[in-house]
């Protein structure tokens, strides 16, 4: 990618929303309540979202799953349970990959495919681009569905789930309020989300901190 056509998360300004070319992107917020932001990438599937469900209901916890297309549609019964639970839905695309590299009218597509299918269940308020970059154009496709682009902070954001109890302790001993924590689901490779969630969300909960979702957090913003 050609410098100054593609941006990504780590060069968001930290601790607060970022104004670029063609709209804003959510990297943290600045808050005075005891609140971090958790989001699920990928998802849904069976061998990760029941079990991840189970340990946000024990805590308390709210999150925002950003849903991919074709995985919803293939476990169509799972996001009436995120739903249910009391969790947010955000716009993931159709597929695993970098948005990036897509041309913008299929980038525009898929959003507007995986917007429709969400929207039918709650209302959609935040997009994620596959892999973290994202254009000036991206930005603006998203704010014409009324949508703000939501990344992570740096440093918080965990693809391995091989370890989750190390893993969730320097997330939690990083994270403090406003912050947006990334996690990933939606393979059997990262059954280990459910765990790590869990002890993630009691390191937070030992600092004073609780998981929200990220409208929630965005509410709370100074």
């Amino acid at each position: 990618m050609e410098p100054g056509r593609a941006s990504r998360w780590p060069q968001v300004v930290a601790g607060a929303v970022s104004r670029v070319a063609g709209g804003e992107v959510v990297a943290s917020f600045r808050t005075s309540q005891p609140l971090v932001a958790l989001t699920v990438d990928d998802g849904p599937h069976p061998a990760t979202t029941p079990a991840l469900l189970d340990v946000l209901a024990r805590a308390g916890a709210v999150a925002t799953f950003f849903v991919i297309g074709e995985q919803a549609r293939a476990h169509p019964a799972l996001l009436p349970r995120i739903v249910a639970a009391g969790h947010e839905l955000g716009n993931h695309l159709e597929r695993d990959e970098p948005s990036v590299l897509l041309p913008a009218a299929v980038f525009e597509a898929q959003l507007a495919a995986t917007h429709a299918l969400l929207a039918a269940h709650a209302p959609v308020r935040w997009f994620r681009p596959g892999s973290g970059w994202f254009t000036p154009g991206m930005l603006r496709a998203g704010a014409r569905l009324g949508y703000r682009c939501a990344l992570g902070s740096p440093g918080l954001a965990v693809t391995d789930h091989r370890r989750p109890g190390g893993t969730a302790a320097r997330l939690a001993a990083r994270a403090g309020a406003g912050d947006v924590v990334v996690l990933h689901e939606g393979t059997p490779e990262r059954a280990g989300v459910a765990a790590l969630a869990e002890a993630l969300l009691a390191g937070l909960a030992a600092r004073g901190l609780r998981a929200a979702s990220l409208s929630a957090v965005a509410a709370a913003a100074v």
